[in-house]
Order: structure tokens, then sequence, then C-alpha cells
């Protein structure tokens, strides 16, 4: 029978495998999109517009997977499949109750909230903003849904087809995309496509989690039982979790206001900011993100045992391997900005002028991306610990240290989008620091000294992998007027970044970090596997 980590293992390159080809879809996807529109107004009322529908979705996303899951495993194991049915019949209700309810009330008041978030923005892209976010309600219903389908799956390890359907929701976007790119698409013309590409990905996203539960859906009652007493148990989480994500979304709404801010000197503030993250983002969705994913139901498991032990091997061995993944990542990101980003997005309407208006916020978000990884992990431990509270109050200490730093670094020092940024980096690194020391008490041995060499170990490695990229990119990248300057320079920055990752992990084998072994192991029985094959 596997152990925990083999099993988390498997369950993570399941996931991992799918969010790659996320990754992939969608970064070809929003350089296309780039490429339509440049840093110009059209882009910001495409930002804007897709920020509110994702927000609103994210009330559903961030509630249900901690709030039901638990609950459902718990049924599941204790009480037998029909049991746990009945708590997904309540939820399965009340979602489509919430969804139906909320799309209305968001097309009524979208003209309020989009006045709202506009400081510099003139009617016309006003108008065209709120016309977009209300065609792309339609997709809410969709999203919001398979919320909870995906957790469905989760509750029955059934992680591939979860993740699938994220990837077909990018491929929607992508074919958008595709066809204003074919068409030469003016740029209102091309935003039209692009969210009927949005709209078709919503329900692509769904379709592949109703299959996979497939028979399943025979023990789902039409009722919604307000006095279950694991209804009324996920209720009770869901409430800490409600509050803290919907101040988490006014935060987000507040910092797309500011980003809008007429002391920042970019036509379309909004999608700068928007897109300087995406690269991160997706790194962040394909390993992190994963693994918290993966890791759940295991942790749910395990917190319910006396031991905590194993818990807290299994925390600490997540947390490891994601500083041992973004510290070096980290470090190269920043050591090739400015080539990386003229590689992705510069072409079309989006000049390189426009990359260098996005490098700062770059850099300001990248610097955060450890915290990203391990807040996930840290998060995921209070709830599968039913702690939701923990992290929610924590979450609104860091959430006004980040308003307050961002508005104080763009309206009081003028740094513009890095303001906006790094606070995010900031307030997300604190956020983790904190509920590390919250947790301590309920965890077992953690290794400390080890730990600590470990940390130290990993950074020495990352300063040499940057160095080393920005070595090799001084001899590798192409002049401006070269021919296929882009795919030259993709080339360039991937061949310096693979020989940075390679010393790294030289680096790391020498320094004999437990990691690299078990990455040598991987590719071992890779490589027997290929022989045998």
């Amino acid at each position: 029978m596997p152990s925990t980590g083999q099993s988390v293992a498997r369950a993570t390159a399941g996931i991992g495998a799918l969010h790659i080809a996320r990754f992939v879809v969608g970064f070809i996807a929003q350089p296309l999109i780039a490429h339509n529109f440049g840093l110009r107004w059209q882009a910001d009322a495409y930002a804007v517009s897709t920020e509110i529908v994702q927000r609103i979705w994210l009330l559903f996303e961030k509630v249900i997977n901690p709030a039901f899951l638990p609950n459902f495993i718990a049924a599941m194991k204790e009480e037998g499949e029909e049991r746990a049915w009945k708590v997904a019949s309540t939820a399965v209700w009340l979602v489509a109750i919430a969804l139906l309810i909320m799309a209305p009330l968001a097309w009524l008041g979208m003209p309020a909230l989009v006045n709202l978030l506009s400081q510099k923005a003139g009617p016309e892209q006003i108008d065209l903003t709120i016309r977009t976010a209300r065609t792309l309600l339609l997709g809410l219903f969709f999203l919001g849904f398979s919320s909870l389908t995906y957790t469905i799956l989760n509750g029955y390890k059934r992680f591939v087809y979860a993740a699938l359907g994220d990837t077909l929701w990018k491929i929607g976007v992508l074919c958008g995309a595709l066809v204003a790119l074919k068409i030469n698409a003016p740029p209102e013309r091309a935003l039209a496509l692009i969210v009927a590409g949005f709209v078709l990905g919503s329900l692509l996203k769904l379709l592949p989690h109703l299959f996979a539960i497939g028979r399943k859906w025979r023990f789902l009652r039409p009722k919604i039982d307000l006095k279950d007493p694991l209804a009324r148990k996920m209720f009770a989480l869901a409430v800490p979790l409600l509050l803290g994500i919907t101040v988490s979304e006014a935060r987000g709404f507040y910092l797309v206001y500011l980003a809008d801010d007429p002391s920042v000197q970019v036509e379309a503030g909004r999608a700068a900011l928007k897109w300087s993250r995406i690269i991160g983002d997706n790194l962040i969705q394909i390993f992190p993100y994963a693994l918290s994913i993966g890791i759940f139901p295991f942790l749910a498991d395990l917190a319910r045992e006396r031991d905590r032990q194993p818990l807290t091997d299994t925390l600490l061995g997540a947390l490891r391997i994601c500083i041992f993944v973004f510290v070096p990542l980290t470090a190269i990101l920043i050591a090739l900005r400015f080539p990386l980003l003229r590689a992705v997005w510069e072409s079309g309407r989006l000049t390189q002028a426009d990359t260098i208006a996005m490098s700062a916020p770059f850099v300001a978000f990248t610097l955060g991306l450890v915290a990203f990884a391990c807040e996930m992990m840290l998060s995921q431990t209070f709830y599968a610990m039913t702690r939701a509270w923990t992290p929610t109050l924590i979450g609104l200490g860091t959430s006004v240290l980040w308003v307050t730093v961002a508005t104080l670094g763009v309206e009081g020092l003028g740094w513009g989008l890095a303001a906006i940024a790094g606070a995010e980096s900031l307030s997300k690194s604190v956020k983790c620091l904190v509920m590390w020391k919250m947790l301590k008490p309920h965890l077992g041995d953690v290794k400390r000294r080890d730990n600590i060499f470990f940390c130290l170990k990993v950074l020495a490695g990352s300063i040499v992998a940057a160095l080393v990229s920005a070595i090799l990119i001084r001899f590798l990248a192409p002049a401006d007027d070269a021919s296929r300057f882009k795919l030259k320079m993709m080339l360039a920055v991937t061949l310096s970044g693979l020989g940075a990752v390679g010393v790294f992990l030289i680096f790391a084998s020498a320094l004999k970090i437990e990691e690299t072994r078990a990455l040598s192991a991987i590719g071992g029985k890779i490589g027997r596997k290929l022989k045998r094959g």
C-alpha cells in the first residue's frame, strides 16, 4: 500500500500534468490577447470586466472546497456514500440558488460597480466595460457550479477529471483570441470574440466534471436539509471563509481602482498589472496549487489522528518542495526579466515600451512567489484541522497591511503599479510567517535546525543560478532587428533558464539537499521505464 507521501505525489502529478497543459494554453492565449490590444484602453475594459466576474466566482471557489470537502470525506468514511451525498445535495441546491440570485444582481449593479472602480477611464471605456462584464456573467453559473463538482471529484480523489475542466476553460479563451488574430479584428471586435471564448470555456470547464461524477448523481436528492449536523458544520466553516474572502475580494476591487490612479503613467494600468503577474500566476497554478489540491484530502485524514507527526511531516515536505522550487525560480525570473517579458509579450499592438512598463510590477510580484506557494499549504492545513477562523483573521490583518502599503506607494511615493504588486508580496509573506507561528503549537517535531540549513543552502544555490542565467542571456539574446526576434528571444530565455536550473540542481546535489535525491530517484524510474519501453 503506498505511503501518504507517495499518494500525494501521484495526485499532484496527475493534477500538475493538466495544469502544465493549462499553463501552456494560457501562455499562448494571454499574449495573443495582448497582441490584439496592447496597453490601450480596450485592454483595460477586458481586464476590469474579467476581474469583476472572476472575483464574484471566487466567492464560490474559495468557500466550497475547505467548507464542504472535510465534511463530505468524513461522511463517506464513517457513514457511507449515501450519507455523504445527503450533505452534497444540500450544497448543490444552495449553490444553484445563490448563483440564480447573484447573477441578476450583478447584472443590475454592473454600471455602478464599473464607475466605482474607474478614476481616469473615459465614458466610452466605461460603457464597453459594462457591456463586456454583463456578457461574461453568462459564464458565471457554469464557473460557480464547477467549483462544487470539482470538490466532489476531489472527495473521490478523481483529480485528473477535476483539473481537466480548467484546461478546457483556457482553451475556450484561446479559441476566441485565435479567431481575433486570424481575421485581424480591430480591438473592440477582438474583445467580443475573446469574451465569447471565455463563456464557451466556462461551459467546457463544467462538462468533464458532470461526466466524471457519472452514476454517482443517483445519490442526489431534491432536498436542502438545514438540520443535518454535517450541513451545519459546513455552514460553520463557511462563515469565516466567506467573511475573509469577501474582505479579500473587496481589497482586490480597491486595488483595481488604485491601478487606475491618474499618477499611474500607463493608459491601461489594470491590464498591465494583470499581465505582469500572469507568468508567476501560471507557475503557481502548475505546482503549488496542484499540490495543495492533491494534499488536502490526505491532510484532512491525518488531522483526525491523535499523532500529529504524520501531519507535520506531510506539511513540512510540502513547504520544503515549495521553497526548493520557487526560491531559485524567483532569482532566475528576476535576472531574466527584460528578455523574458519581451519574449512573451512583445508583438502586435504591445510594444517594447509596454513591456518596460510591466517589468517593475513583474519583479515586485515575483518576489512573493515563495510566499504565495507556502500560503496554500499552510491554509490547507488549517482547513483540514477545521480551524478556518485562524487564516481568515490573519488574512484580515494582512489585508489592511496590503491596502495601506499599496495606497502609500501609489499616491504618496509615486511608485505606481510596482507598489501594488510589492504590497501583495509583502502581505503574503507576513501572512505565512504569522500562520506558521499560530500552527506550530499544533504540530509535532518541525526539525528546525535541519530546515534552517536547508533554506540557506537553497538560497545560496539560487544566487548562483541567477548569476549564471544573467551571463548566459548576454551571449544568447538576439539583436533587436533580428528576423523572428520573438522566437529567438524565447529560445534564448529558455536556454538561459534551463542552464541556470541545471547549475542549481548540481549545486544542490553537491550540498546534499534531500530533494535532489528524490528527483534523481524519479529520473531513474523514468529512465528504466523508457528502456523497458
